[in-house]
Parts: C-alpha cells; structure tokens; sequence
C-alpha cells in the first residue's frame, strides 16, 4: 500500500528541509551536463519523497502515516539520512564517469567549435622550467615520478601518496608533507 503524500505535507517538508536540500545540490559538483543543479535538486527532491515512503512502510508500518511521525527525532534522522546517501551515491557516480568527460564541452555555443586547443605538453614543460628554482630536490623527483607514472594519480585527481612515496624511496608522511608545499608553490591542490 503506497500510500501519497498532500500538497500541505510536501509544504511541510521544503519549509523544514528546503534549505538542505539546496546545500546538499551545490555540493554534488561535476560536469552541468551530468549534474546540473535543477538536475540534483530533482533527484534530492524525489529522495525526500521516497524517503516518507521508506519510513511509512518501516517495521511493517509501526511508524504510522506520515501525520503521525511528522516532526518526530527518528523521521528527521531518517529522511536526513537518505537526502545525504542520495548525495553520496551521486557523487560517487559522477566521480566513476569524470574521466569520460575530463576535456570535453558543451557544444550548444557555436564559438565554442572555433576555440583553438592553446594546451599543449611543451606550454606545461615551459611553466615546470619557470619554477623548478622554487622546489627542492624531493619536489622534482615527486613531479618527474608522477610525470612518468600517471597512475599514481587517483581517479577523483588526487596523488596516490602510499604509492608515491614508495617509488621515491621516502616516508608517507615526508611525500605528504612535500606534496603540500608543492600544492602551494603551484598554486594547486594536490
């Protein structure tokens, strides 16, 4: 028995989760195309429903119809819960396909089609020769390491530092350590 919620219980909800729903949706980030913001609050928005259905149906339906555990500690855990595990299984998936759109745009623009690729590998070594008077000889190693071994490089883009620091024979904590002053030397996060 599914049952639907009212329009006054759905106001209900956007008065008392609004707010987090809009904060959960900016904070799922990635390409517009496969998370746009009206895209994730849709989603959020339809994880808060499912939610009340979910907590209907809980225990064999102990909790009662939704006037009965409105406003209760346990309702307000739950559809918390599931808007955050909504959030999560997103981003995961969005993370899994980030490498397929790493690069690409939208084409929807016509000047977008006549941008000229100004990316080049020799722009990259020209900045590298600029700063190397700026790092010490572990931080040359870790960008020579990480040059020449790509994988060490996460899919979500951050540097494997276990990996890293096992191939340039130091520390964990060392390769963590130099990792960040190069983040800030590059003006990157690493």
């Amino acid at each position: 028995m599914e049952t639907m919620i009212t329009e006054n219980q759905w106001d209900l909800i956007l008065n008392k989760y609004e707010k987090l729903m809009y904060k959960i949706c900016h904070m799922i980030t990635g390409d517009t195309a496969t998370a746009s913001f009206d895209d994730n609050l849709q989603d959020i928005q339809l994880a808060a429903l499912e939610a009340v259905l979910g907590f209907t149906k809980q225990d064999g339906g102990k909790n009662g119809s939704f006037d009965d555990f409105w406003g209760t500690k346990g309702f307000d855990q739950y559809i918390k819960t599931c808007l955050w595990t909504k959030k999560n299984n997103k981003g995961a998936k969005i993370t899994k396909k980030s490498n397929l759109y790493k690069g690409t745009v939208s084409t929807d623009k016509e000047e977008v089609l006549n941008i000229e690729d100004t990316n080049t590998n020799s722009n990259t070594l020209i900045f590298l020769e600029e700063i190397t008077h700026k790092l010490n000889d572990t931080q040359k190693e870790i960008i020579n390491t990480v040059i020449s071994n790509p994988d060490i490089i996460k899919p979500n883009g951050k540097i494997n530092i276990k990996q890293l620091a096992e191939e340039i024979n130091s520390t964990w904590f060392e390769t963590d350590k130099q990792i960040k002053q190069l983040s800030l030397t590059l003006k990157n996060e690493f």
